[in-house]
């Protein structure tokens, strides 16, 4: 918090002054420190909260601590400490790089400690370097922001006293929906008039900020097998730079337009996707990239780079790739329903890396609701390799993202239609 060591725990005796109530405190307070569970006399802590033990309640779903924010700026002050025997030559204390690492460290082991205790499922995932590899997945990620935090505390050898104070938001976000579940803000209050070591008192401290969150019957609610999950909200909105209509269509800037369009690579397939904006964002379906956090993009000219899968909808096959690098042609996006007989273009890569970037010319032949969801069927060839590439009208713009083609009938490609895939996604 402040750089410094402090010596080991020294709660009770203080100047030598020895009484037969200090006695019987520090050996109480030596066995419940011990048990790990809180400390005694001098502490004042904040109001208790019932926190709700699960333990007998057989619980399946996990959550993995995977998240961090701080809305406090480096060199932000966050409190005021003093030193020595009197409490004196008072300074302040400011908000670092190393106190942020510090709290990362510090506030994720509360919350997995607080969670284990209370008798939540462990995520077996966080013991495995590979788990996004192996598709081991918790059922939600927590993700934690720091709202405010303060210090009003005094330093000397023996550790630190004073009175603090922490607020921290809670989000639950679920991996199966790919949407928040759950938000909270809680706070955590501690003062202690004994000095005690530092990593004692911020482990109080955020122990105390949890209980909140843990003795929420909402939170608890979300882990019960048969509850029914109703996203909190949708994906905050990103904004979507369109690109300029293509002058003479694609057939003569078809060139421009495959430099938007890059190879998938997975360690089970391959697939297709496509840049929209200029922000690095590239479009793909659900079942190319699975349940991978990692892709490789392969360019035409034949480098490599990697994505990050951002988002996905899996009910509606559509993820979203971030990656550092941009097209240098934008795509603009259709605005109006395209119509049965129109001439359309399919892009992909069929069979890999050996065809990628293949146009395919067909027709809308006619627009399909299937299990619920709206497709655009069209047959403009669609095989192996295909699935998330773009499909364009004659005029380049882009109505469409390739997601499979019917095995039982022969020139038969749908479609997602691009508007519902832009609002899956969060897109606009």
């Amino acid at each position: 918090m402040i750089g410094s060591d402090f010596p080991q725990i020294h709660l009770l005796f203080l100047n030598g002054n020895f009484t037969l109530k200090s006695i019987f405190t520090t050996l109480y307070c030596i066995i419940i420190f011990f048990s790990g569970t809180c400390f005694k006399t001098s502490l004042s802590v904040a109001a208790e909260r019932v926190e709700i033990n699960v333990s007998n309640e057989n619980f399946h779903k996990t959550a993995q601590f995977k998240s961090w924010k701080s809305t406090i700026e480096v060199s932000s002050k966050v409190g005021s400490i003093t030193h020595g025997l009197f409490c004196s030559d008072p300074s302040d204390i400011y908000y670092t790089a190393g106190l942020d690492q510090y709290n990362i460290t510090r506030i994720s082991k509360a919350y997995l400690d607080k969670s284990n205790t209370l008798g939540y499922p462990k995520y077996s995932g966080d013991e495995s370097a590979f788990s996004d590899k192996l598709g081991v997945e918790p059922d939600f990620r927590i993700g934690i922001t720091l709202l405010e935090m303060n210090y009003d505390i005094c330093s000397n050898s023996e550790g630190i006293s004073g009175s603090s104070r922490i607020k921290l938001k809670v989000e639950l976000f679920s991996t199966k929906l790919q949407k928040i579940m759950f938000g909270k803000i809680i706070e955590g209050h501690f003062s202690s008039e004994k000095k005690i070591k530092i990593e004692d008192y911020d482990r109080v401290l955020f122990l105390n900020a949890f209980a909140e969150l843990f003795s929420d019957q909402k939170y608890v609610d979300m882990f019960k097998d048969d509850a029914i999950l109703e996203a909190k909200s949708e994906f905050s909105k990103i904004e979507i730079k369109e690109g300029q209509r293509f002058n003479g269509g694609v057939q003569k800037n078809s060139k421009d337009i495959l430099t938007t369009v890059v190879t998938i690579e997975t360690t089970t397939g391959n697939g297709t996707g496509f840049y929209l904006g200029d922000d690095g964002y590239i479009i793909s379906n659900y079942h190319v990239v699975g349940e991978a956090k990692f892709v490789k993009i392969r360019f035409s000219s034949g480098h490599s780079i990697t994505g990050v899968v951002t988002r996905k909808d899996p009910s509606r096959d559509v993820v979203l790739i971030k990656t550092e690098s941009q097209a240098p042609t934008n795509l603009t996006i259709r605005k109006t329903a395209c119509k049965i007989g129109e001439e359309v273009y399919a892009i992909g890569s069929p069979f890999g890396e050996r065809l990628s970037g293949t146009v395919t010319k067909g027709i809308v032949s006619a627009e399909r609701k299937i299990d619920g969801a709206n497709f655009i069927q069209s047959d403009a060839a669609i095989n192996p390799g295909n699935s998330g590439g773009p499909l364009l009208d004659s005029s380049g713009a882009l109505i469409g993202v390739a997601t499979l083609k019917k095995n039982d009938a022969t020139g038969i490609g749908l479609f997602i239609p691009i508007g519902e895939v832009l609002e899956k996604l969060g897109l606009q």
